[in-house]
């Protein structure tokens, strides 16, 4: 608290001031002083000025106490500065807690000056933090002990609050059932199962209750009560016993139907409009109507009106609604400029061709959603932000903001796989070299069965073309169950980009193939031969996200010819499709991901078909719950020979666990069918996998039951992998 002592005689009023001295001072010079007051040197002695210093002086945080005193015409300022903290101890401060409060510039430091009101702060904010969490009556006690007259010690001492438990929730007025008004809010009654993890745990959290309210209001908006009033909660606490009560008024109203849906826009705009998420004769649903007026909006973007408004007006009659979505589309509007920032290593080139919006254009909303979601799928770029910048009402600039990724990498580790075993790995991978968007990567992977190396480049838009360019070299070597392979080869391939969705290539390679390890009595196997091959394939992706995609589609078909010189004849063909579909909840928000994968492959023998070539089924990537490579045909003498046909599907949902750590939960059934002459071999699981992308990689742990097996299968129920499965 700031004091301010005057010992100032009526007599000295009309003295000058001849000098002015300080008494006190420490952190604070006698020249950074002077500048600060509002009286000098030989100025008449005046009370409001002298006022006014002390004021400024004591703004500047360092004092605890400020007098002034005038003798002998000269004026002294007798400062007593803040204590310095000399030391900080804490009692029951977690690291989460400590954490923020650094962030928040809240937890004072060694060196520091003793300061009161950041102290108040630091309370203020440690007892939200724990009421947020549910713990009430938390106490924060800060005590400065004294070494000198300018030296503390400060302690900070949290005793953290008790939770409060939901005794009872109260819907007066409500007539629908009262766990169906439960099950929209946070705040719930306690339940038995309240101790298990995934359920409600029936604690009091004061933060929600806002949040709840809406969520009841909207629920009853989404079940037709159009005139429903739901009233604040009124929440009970008893600090005593740490028990609540929670009580809600609420008025429903009438139910209403959907009687007619009309549409109200200029006659001269020829338009499809979307198809409504609201039906006549079906009850009114406030988030249904909510999607349909960006639906409807997204409409008229599509045909260059960005600025178009959609208002609902709603009329009841009785218990019928006629709602008339009334449109004003304003002008076609056209890009002026696109406007790249946040990539501080990507070369704007290399973003703007994945930007679909061009200067001179008009805007398209199906533009703009193409342009983030082809951003998204480079794998680069972290986030991204593509927003519209109004110039006049035809003219607009689109802003794209990015934030760039872990691109490069250099990985050195040790793995363990349930089939690999102890393995080390050391790969270096750029995806964005130089900021172009060329890929190199270079990798040895070593484990128990495998040796790998490689080094591959992939340019992705030769010269910012629609053309792209794929090289590699590799040195491999295989244990497989029935035999171990030497491969040694290279491949070189040239794509093009058909659509913003469609590339088709053409890869020639070329393999030198050692076969060793087997049984003598296989039949139709060359210890050494040669494959001169050439792939075509066409790929459809038009996903949302490299990594973890929630919406769209993923599509390949390929046909591999080997027999172009060389000793191994014969041509593959493989099909594979993957759908994602996003489950969303009564507000629309994305709660699960919906996903389908099928596969098939065939091969049709000309020549010498090696049996590394062959189809193989289990592990992560086919069917997972069943040991890498463990389905297959077999020869008369047990042998894992592969096969000429296979088939692969699934469905699986995936929940997020944690958007912010990229954190997700899923749940599968795979189905893998493989045969020589004919799909007689079937097998198929059940299981959770746990998915987190990392800077390296995505990583997954996987737990897999078999639904069909055989005595003599090689089951895996636990493994963990380093990419995607799915």
């Amino acid at each position: 608290m700031k004091k301010i002592i005057w010992f100032l005689p009526a007599l000295i009023l009309a003295q000058n001031i001849d000098k002015i001295e300080y008494k006190g001072l420490i952190h604070l010079s006698a020249q950074t002083a002077n500048a600060l007051i509002k009286i000098t040197p030989q100025s008449e002695y005046d009370l409001k000025k002298i006022d006014e210093s002390i004021k400024a002086l004591y703004k500047t945080g360092y004092f605890k106490t400020i007098k002034a005193d005038f003798a002998d015409n000269t004026l002294t300022f007798i400062c007593l500065e803040k204590p310095t903290i000399t030391k900080i101890k804490t009692e029951n401060l977690s690291e989460e807690l400590k954490k923020i409060l650094k962030q928040q510039n809240l937890l004072p430091k060694k060196g520091e000056l003793l300061n009161n009101d950041k102290l108040k702060k630091l309370k203020a904010f440690i007892e939200n933090y724990y009421l947020a969490k549910g713990y009430f009556n938390t106490v924060v006690t800060t005590k400065s002990i004294p070494i000198t007259n300018t030296k503390v010690i400060l302690n900070i001492i949290i005793k953290k609050g008790k939770e409060v438990i939901i005794r009872h929730v109260n819907f007066f007025g409500a007539t629908l059932p009262k766990s169906d008004l439960e099950d929209e809010i946070e705040n719930r009654e306690r339940r038995w199962s309240s101790f298990l993890p995934f359920f409600n745990s029936g604690k009091l959290k004061v933060f929600k209750l806002i949040e709840d309210k809406n969520a009841l209001q909207d629920y009853y908006m989404n079940l037709g009560y159009l005139d429903a009033k739901v009233s604040l909660p009124l929440a009970k606490p008893n600090l005593d016993s740490y028990f609540a009560d929670i009580d809600y008024k609420i008025y429903e109203g009438p139910r209403y139907i959907v009687k007619k849906i009309s549409f109200n826009y200029p006659d001269n705009i020829k338009i499809k409009l979307p198809k409504l998420q609201l039906k006549t004769d079906k009850y009114f649903n406030i988030s249904a109507l909510r999607k349909d007026l960006e639906e409807i909006k997204h409409a008229f973007q599509n045909l260059g009106y960005a600025y178009a408004k959609v208002y609902p007006q709603i009329k009841k009659e009785k218990n019928e609604v006629f709602i008339k979505y009334t449109i004003y589309p304003g002008e076609i509007v056209y890009i002026n400029n696109v406007i790249i920032s946040g990539n501080n290593k990507t070369l704007d080139r290399v973003i703007r061709r994945n930007v679909y919006l061009t200067p001179g254009n008009k805007y398209s909303y199906k533009d703009y959603i193409d342009s983030k979601y082809a951003l998204q799928r480079t794998g680069y770029l972290e986030n991204v932000k593509i927003e519209q910048k109004r110039i006049s009402n035809n003219k607009m600039d689109i802003l794209v903001k990015v934030k760039e990724g872990l691109s490069g990498s250099l990985r050195a580790g040790i793995s363990y796989g349930s089939y690999t075993k102890l393995g080390f790995n050391l790969a270096l991978s750029e995806k964005n070299v130089f900021g172009s968007g060329q890929t190199i990567s270079i990798n040895t992977d070593i484990n128990s069965k495998s040796r790998n190396y490689s080094l591959s480049l992939f340019n992705p838009r030769i010269f910012d073309t629609l053309y792209s360019f794929n090289a590699s070299i590799f040195n491999n070597s295989f244990e497989g169950i029935s035999y171990d392979s030497k491969q040694k080869g290279f491949s070189l391939g040239i794509g093009k980009k058909l659509t913003r969705n469609l590339s088709a290539n053409i890869t020639y390679g070329y393999i030198k193939e050692t076969l060793s390890n087997y049984d003598t009595t296989l039949q139709d196997i060359k210890p050494n031969s040669i494959k001169s091959y050439v792939i075509s394939s066409l790929n459809y992706d038009d996903t949302d996200n490299y990594f973890f995609p929630t919406l769209g589609k993923k599509a390949s078909l390929s046909i591999e010819y080997a027999g172009i010189g060389g000793d191994q004849r014969y041509m593959k063909t493989l099909g594979s499709f993957k759908y994602f579909y996003p489950v969303t909840d009564k507000t629309y928000k994305t709660v699960a991901v919906l996903k389908f994968r099928t596969k098939a492959g065939y091969i049709k023998k000309i020549g010498y078909l090696p049996i590394s070539d062959k189809f193989y089924l289990g592990g992560p990537r086919t069917v997972r719950g069943f040991n890498w490579y463990s389905i297959s045909p077999v020869d008369a003498n047990g042998n894992k020979i592969g096969g000429k046909r296979e088939f692969i599907a699934g469905p699986e949902i995936s929940t997020p666990l944690s958007l912010k750590s990229k954190l997700w939960l899923s749940a599968f059934i795979d189905y893998g069918a493989v045969g020589e002459n004919s799909l007689n071999i079937t097998r198929s699981s059940y299981g959770v996998e746990l998915d987190w992308v990392t800077p390296m990689g995505p990583l997954s742990f996987i737990w897999a039951w078999p639904i069909k097996s055989e005595k003599t299968d090689d089951l895996q129920k636990f493994e963990f992998s380093l990419g995607t499965s799915f």
